[in-house]
């Protein structure tokens, strides 16, 4: 429950501090005195959209603070703790949240002075308030809504089944565009063959090999430089094995410097560590030798063989630069178009075997849509049962409620006859249906209802909605539109009946339902210093007597008062008996 909201520099709310009850708390003011703007910073706790414009003129910055009491909200307290918001159950008696924001721009969230994000708020908020403004009569008339409204009652399980279905339909659409894919691609099999086997016969007509380009390079590069190479290597084959010129060998010297190193490192145990290096000098010096004798003897410069490596690698270049691959990319390319060359000759098949997979994809989607409906209609009748008991009490003499069900239409598959359309939300429309005249078939809710039969509808919807939820908190903004008289009475006593259970805020213009609040808090608009300021002042006693007065008569006489006590007489023995029934 929300125990008390601090205020400041909020439109013309310069800074104010409420305390509430944790029953009825009711705010009343003459029209335009900002009682609306209460609600309005409610909204900013719970993470709706911060304005600028809201923040108070001549001021920088606009200041918000909630101290909450979530004890006895279980979703809550395992939603702060997986926050890390708070630390064990206990701290959720005293949550305070914080929301400022300033000219800038710049949007700050606090929860326990631990800065969060507002995304956080709103799920926090979805938790324990429920807040009806002065313009959600329209979304109890708007049908799309309807089906929301009765989801939202089925609880975890109508959800599973939710979720299950939502699982499957998304299989079904991805298995539905690959069969669609398929079949374009039948349809332009001809020309896509023809493409394909263009450009394997292209690639496969070069036989490459796996770095092909690289051999290639090297062997034109010797090839060009012939001379050199037969230069280089003559002259490195004259060091090695020595001439008649200069009679010098490196093989010849390498085996007079061991053959000595033997003898002395019969003496001397430190050089055998060196003659192992020579060794392996010796070893290398004489496979060099080798390679060199058979590089000189097979060496053969051929113009033809160069010409035709030449040509060859501009083959592989060509088709290098208009595939913009290296050769590896161009094998794998050519095995990709393969298995689709393979993939589109047997596409025919491959469509058969798809459309069977389908067809049992679609009669396992029809069995999840079909366990949604079906417990849909259960959620719905006892919804009618329930909301058609808050409408008796809520003072309709004889009332009809229906929730009607139908088929999303369509060409998906085969329901009972009809032809369905499978959305994400299911295959089911509903819509609300209601007769408050005996005699009378059941209309749409925006036919048939008067403003202030649908204010008393939207309320026996919230109050069935709050038990469903484990809402802590209502709130009403002027849930009193289009009614008075009896029904006003009849109003605040179903309000009062709800506030035995939970937290309900409400702001009216109604006495009769004024007269039932546990905390009543008037609200008055006044000027001070060329400023426009508003007060905040807890009705007690005569206070409360005079407010009622004025709230019926717009003035306060001796004649008023009367009519207000015992208004107020009437309400406490109204709410004594309720208590004692609950």
């Amino acid at each position: 429950m929300l125990k008390e909201l601090y205020v400041k520099n909020f439109a013309i709310i310069d800074d104010v501090n409420i305390k509430f009850s944790s029953g009825l708390d009711i705010l009343t003011g003459e029209t335009g005195a900002g009682k609306t703007l209460i609600i309005e910073a409610i909204n900013l706790l719970i993470g709706e959209r911060a304005d600028l414009n809201l923040i108070r003129e001549n001021e920088e910055n606009l200041l918000v603070q909630g101290f909450f009491d979530f004890s006895k909200n279980e979703d809550v307290k395992k939603f702060l703790i997986k926050e890390g918001l708070i630390k064990n159950y206990n701290e959720a008696k005293d949550i305070e949240i914080t929301r400022e924001l300033n000219r800038n721009g710049r949007n700050r969230v606090f929860v326990n002075n631990i800065f969060t994000q507002v995304n956080v708020l709103k799920n926090l908020g979805k938790l324990f308030i429920d807040i009806h403004g002065q313009h959600d009569h329209q979304y109890l008339l708007d049908q799309k809504q309807h089906l929301e409204i009765i989801d939202r009652l089925g609880s975890e399980k109508l959800q599973e089944l939710k979720n299950d279905y939502v699982i499957e339909f998304k299989n079904y659409l991805n298995e539905k565009k690959e069969i669609e894919d398929l079949i374009e691609k039948q349809k332009k099999k001809e020309m896509a063959l023809k493409e394909l086997n263009f450009k394997l016969d292209e690639i496969e007509s070069l036989n490459l090999k796996e770095d092909e380009d690289v051999v290639l390079e090297n062997e034109k590069n010797i090839l060009k430089n012939y001379e050199k190479i037969y230069q280089y290597s003559t002259e490195c084959l004259k060091l090695i094995e020595g001439d008649v010129e200069t009679n010098f060998s490196l093989v010849n010297i390498n085996s007079k410097l061991l053959k000595n190193l033997y003898e002395l490192s019969k003496i001397d145990n430190n050089i055998p560590k060196f003659i192992e290096s020579l060794e392996i000098y010796n070893s290398n010096i004489e496979e060099l030798n080798r390679y060199l004798q058979n590089y000189i003897n097979n060496f053969e410069f051929s113009p033809k063989k160069l010409e035709d490596i030449q040509e060859r690698i501009f083959l592989i270049n060509d088709i290098k630069r208009k595939y913009k691959m290296g050769i590896q990319e161009l094998l794998e390319y050519k095995t990709k178009l393969s298995k689709q060359r393979i993939g589109l000759e047997d596409i025919d098949n491959t469509i058969e075997l798809k459309l069977k997979d389908f067809e049992e994809r679609k009669q396992l989607l029809i069995k999840k849509a079909i366990d949604l409906h079906n417990y849909r209609l259960e959620v719905a009748s006892k919804f009618q049962e329930d909301i058609k008991k808050e409408l008796l009490d809520l003072n309709f003499k004889a009332v009809e409620f229906k929730v009607n069900f139908s088929y999303t239409s369509g060409d998906d598959a085969l329901i009972d006859g009809k032809k369905i359309k499978f959305l994400l939300n299911g295959i089911d429309e509903c819509e609300f249906l209601i007769s408050t005249n005996p005699g009378e078939s059941v209309k749409s809710l925006n036919k048939i209802a008067s403003g202030g039969e649908i204010s008393r509808v939207m309320l026996a919807l919230k109050s069935i909605i709050g038990n469903s939820d484990n809402i802590n908190t209502m709130i009403f903004d002027e849930i009193d539109a289009g009614i008075g008289g009896q029904t006003a009475t009849v109003v605040g006593e179903k309000l009062y009946k709800i506030s035995l259970f939970r937290q309900v805020i409400c702001i009216t213009h109604l006495p009769q339902i004024a007269c039932f609040a546990d905390n009543h808090l008037l609200v008055e608009k006044y000027i001070k210093d060329n400023k426009t300021k508003i007060s905040i002042k807890k009705m007690v006693s005569e206070d409360k007597v005079d407010e009622i007065a004025r709230m019926m008569s717009g003035i306060t006489s001796n004649v008023s008062r009367l009519h207000s006590e015992e208004l107020i007489g009437q309400c406490n023995k109204i709410k004594k008996l309720l208590k004692e029934a609950n």
